[in-house]
């Protein structure tokens, strides 16, 4: 390992990576700005894919490779790269995944020449199993607003249009990413990380392609049922029924009141928490009735089946008086 600090650390927590996990270390390793360490977490892999970050290891002093020695869940696992490092700046990279050549270059610009910026992220070409493409994403989330409520109100919007956080791949400032909640152990908590950084720092995106992000059946989006995922991000958690939309709306209603921020920015922000709801009303009420009959399954039979006929003559008596 080098004595010299690097200026840059990346993150590569993986877990039975050995497909694509040679093609995601070379790309880091061919990058145009080199003072950086790759940092590589290895959550008790089954496969090969302890002896491929030896053999990258023995080769290039800047990988430090860390063997963890049971799997403790994805979320553990990203986190530790990001308390390992030493750098001033900080990625995320995925085993399944690769980067351009000029990512980290290309990403430090807009860092280094504005203190108040905190995340730096290309655009992404989606691409399938075999590296094909599959299509172009913009994320959208060019947040260089110097008002912080703006940043997060404005983060909030992007998401009546679109869904995917490729950006939390991007190049991020690692003091306030330290502040942050990083990864949490639930579903989706990449979204409310985001939504954290809005409130610390400008985003910016870099109108070029250099990260390419592979679409596969073996990914845990595709792989894994929905009460499954919970599990993947922590293993202590067996599973877990699907209220994901009110468990964003709790956390980006914590991540306000928890950060050190001043109590207009809290209050505006709580606002677009509010109407982020309005947004999602439909969703939340389908999570809402599938909660109140998973918490009425508990009660003896009788009253179960009971409670189900009064539902069910109450939605017929409510249908016919629409005629």
């Amino acid at each position: 390992m080098s004595t010299l600090t690097p200026l840059v650390s990346i993150g590569l927590p993986v877990f039975n990576g050995e497909a694509y996990l040679e093609q995601a270390i070379e790309s880091i390793l061919d990058q145009t700005w080199g003072n950086f360490e790759l940092i590589i977490s290895d959550n008790a892999s089954l496969d090969r894919t302890g002896e491929i970050c030896q053999a990258y290891m023995e080769r290039d002093q800047r990988i430090r490779y860390v063997r963890n020695p049971e799997n403790r869940g994805a979320a553990f696992n990203y986190n530790q790269t990001v308390a390992l490092a030493q750098g001033q700046f900080f990625k995320w990279a995925a085993a399944d995944d690769w980067i351009a050549p000029t990512f980290l270059e290309s990403c430090l610009a807009p860092l280094r020449s504005d203190h108040t910026v905190v995340l730096a992220y290309p655009l992404t070409q989606i691409v399938d199993e075999n590296g094909q493409p599959l299509g172009l994403y913009e994320d959208e989330l060019n947040l260089t607003q110097s008002d912080p409520a703006e940043r997060f109100c404005r983060f909030l919007d992007r998401f009546r249009r679109k869904d995917k956080c490729n950006a939390v791949f991007g190049l991020i400032r690692l003091e306030p990413l330290r502040r942050t909640r990083l990864i949490d152990r639930f579903t989706s908590s990449d979204i409310t990380l985001l939504g954290e950084l809005a409130l610390l720092g400008k985003m910016v995106e870099i109108s070029q392609v250099l990260f390419y992000r592979r679409d596969h059946p073996g990914s845990s989006v595709r792989a894994l049922k929905p009460t499954e995922r919970a599990a993947w991000f922590d293993p202590a958690v067996k599973k877990s029924r699907r209220y994901v939309q009110w468990r964003l709306w709790g956390e980006f209603m914590r991540s306000l009141w928890q950060l050190p921020l001043p109590l207009e920015t809290r209050i505006r922000g709580t606002s677009g928490v509010v109407q982020w709801g309005m947004w999602r009303r439909k969703l939340l009420a389908l999570e809402a009735r599938s909660w109140m009959w998973n918490s009425v399954r508990v009660f003896p039979r009788p009253i179960y089946l009971l409670l189900r006929w009064i539902w069910h003559w109450r939605r017929v008596a409510s249908h016919r008086k629409s005629f």
